[in-house]
């Protein structure tokens, strides 16, 4: 490094720095200063012989970041793993999976999902009321009183049941019967697999050093263990359960009629005419536990030679086995794009056959009745004015939560009453005590049990009352049943056993069927057909002649 010769002048904060180069100038403090000079900007910090510098850049000069050229930048969705470019294999955007047939019933499962949990809510209203009593009561009962939560939370897990759910009923026959047998037959077999992956992003190997570091291989891959279960997403109720497929952050579940995206909290809809599938077997070199239905077809070096042997250089050089595996690859126009791995061969082909005769059905034809599901969804949010049926479900838990709520208000003030008056009545006992014969002690205590005496009757009494009301309402309704008149469906609808979509499904009424109306009960009327069979259905499915 040349010599040079530096002085310096300090004004104040300001400090003046004369040298070959030109003048600088900083302000600071002591351990801290920031300047400028010939060489640009520049912050210096640091004591006790540890010191940081950076340079800020010339002046005047703009600072400008280094791009890569349009063959250096990675394509969208890649990333560097070593010397191999990965691409990621990830769907898109489920709220772009739209269906028209499936559309009303999508949006509805969307709206349904976002809607806040009654159960979380009426859980932390309870705990948190428990707690504030249990600590104006003291003696510990805080964490007593937040199990209120429990309860809390029992009730808003009913309300989330109705006002959070969706219905979705099946009725399979023919060729949509025998395509969707097909598909879980060929699920089956690859549920039974030893080792399922599901395909994160994959890259070619270009160049000699990462072919030889990658034991010869020619594309490199990100994989991770996936799941291939039977189940309903949370928010659905079916008569079928779906064979449902994990891959990454999105779930597949595969509807007798579509097959459905779940992407978090978001759903999407895909048609099996939409869905392609493309399967082939591939050879995987195994750095990990081999599964047992694999089939080995070779060998090679941990680090190749050009020639396939073993690089002398290394010793630990040793054999990797090369594995036969099956890949399938599900795209669709509107977004899916996603690879699995199966550990055994031959068994993708049985699953992709169910898709198809599924997709071969006409678009027209729909393996649920929509009628049926219409009708059961309708009721359950109320088709004319649905914001009043939520708001309806809201009322219902608010009033809950406060009959509980003041429930356990009055047996508070009840409590600390009666606390009162048993000190109370303690204390002149023991003071008059000493001074009262035997004959004063029922004075005390007499007028207590007067008091008590009148308000254990009447509930003695309300308890009986409810036992006997039962029996004067059914009396009541069957002098109306005696009152019938006739109608007639205007679809299919299912005959059920209650007034309500919560009962069981007796059979199913075909269109234009005439009913005997014996009975109305709200939305619902008991009907009787062919003179034998009795049930509910709703009003909103039948018409005058």
């Amino acid at each position: 490094m040349p010599f040079y010769i530096r002085k310096s002048v300090s004004a104040g904060p300001f400090r003046f720095n004369f040298s070959k180069g030109g003048v600088g100038v900083s302000v600071g403090v002591k351990g801290l200063r920031i300047g400028t000079g010939p060489r640009g900007h520049y912050i210096h910090a640091g004591a006790g012989g540890l010191y940081y510098r950076a340079t800020l850049g010339n002046a005047g000069d703009k600072r400008s970041s280094p791009e890569l050229t349009q063959s250096d930048r990675p394509p969208v969705g890649a990333y560097f793993d070593t010397d191999v470019t990965m691409v990621e294999i990830e769907s898109g955007d489920v709220m772009h999976m739209r269906d028209e047939s499936f559309e009303n019933l999508l949006n509805e499962i969307n709206s349904k999902f976002t809607q806040s949990r009654m159960s979380t809510t009426s859980a932390w209203i309870l705990g948190g009321f428990g707690f504030v009593a249990g600590l104006a009561l003291g003696g510990g009962t805080a964490l007593l009183f937040s199990l209120l939560g429990l309860p809390g939370w029992a009730i808003g897990k009913w309300l989330d049941s109705y006002r959070r759910t969706t219905v979705l009923y099946y009725d399979l026959e023919g060729e949509a019967e025998r395509g969707y047998k097909r598909l879980t037959e060929g699920f089956d077999a690859l549920c039974g697999c030893a080792a399922k992956w599901h395909i994160e992003a994959g890259g070619a190997v270009q160049g000699l050093t990462a072919w030889k570091r990658n034991a010869g291989a020619s594309h490199l891959v990100n994989r991770k263990a996936t799941a291939l279960l039977y189940k309903l997403p949370s928010i659905i109720n079916s008569n079928i359960t779906p064979p449902a497929l994990h891959v990454g952050r999105q779930v597949m579940y595969f509807m007798p009629d579509v097959v459905l995206v779940q992407d978090r909290n978001r759903f999407g809809a895909v048609q099996y005419a939409d869905l392609n599938l493309r399967w082939q077997p591939s050879r995987f070199i195994e750095t990990e536990r081999v599964p047992s239905d694999a089939t080995v077809v070779g060998h090679t070096w941990k680090y190749p030679n050009k020639n396939g042997g073993p690089d002398r250089r290394f010793k630990d050089n040793r054999q990797i086995p090369i594995c036969l595996y099956e890949s399938v690859h599900f795209k669709s126009n509107s977004g899916i794009n996603e690879l699995v791995e199966f550990s055994k061969t031959g068994l993708i082909e049985q699953f992709a056959e169910g898709c198809s005769l599924l997709a071969e059905l006409p678009r027209g034809r729909k393996t649920v009745a929509p009628p049926l599901i219409e009708d059961d969804v309708r009721n359950a949010i109320t088709p004319d004015k649905p914001a009043i049926k939520r708001n309806h479900f809201r009322t219902i838990a608010y009033v809950l939560i406060g009959l509980v709520a003041s429930f356990f208000v009055l047996r508070f003030f009840e409590f600390g009453s009666r606390q009162t008056d048993t000190n109370s009545v303690s204390r002149t006992t023991s003071e008059s005590s000493p001074s009262l014969g035997q004959g004063s002690e029922p004075n005390i205590s007499s007028p207590q049990e007067v008091d008590m005496a009148p308000q254990l009757l009447p509930n003695k009494n309300t308890e009986t009352l409810p036992t006997n009301a039962p029996a004067d309402i059914s009396v009541k309704t069957d002098t109306e049943t005696e009152k019938t008149f006739t109608r007639y469906t205007k679809t299919a609808v299912n005959l059920r056993k209650g007034p309500g979509t919560t009962f069981d499904v007796l059979r199913v009424i075909p269109k234009d069927a005439e009913v005997s109306v014996l009975e109305i009960k709200g939305r619902w009327s008991r009907v009787q057909i062919d003179n034998q069979n009795t049930g509910w259905i709703a009003n909103s499915t039948l018409l005058d002649r």
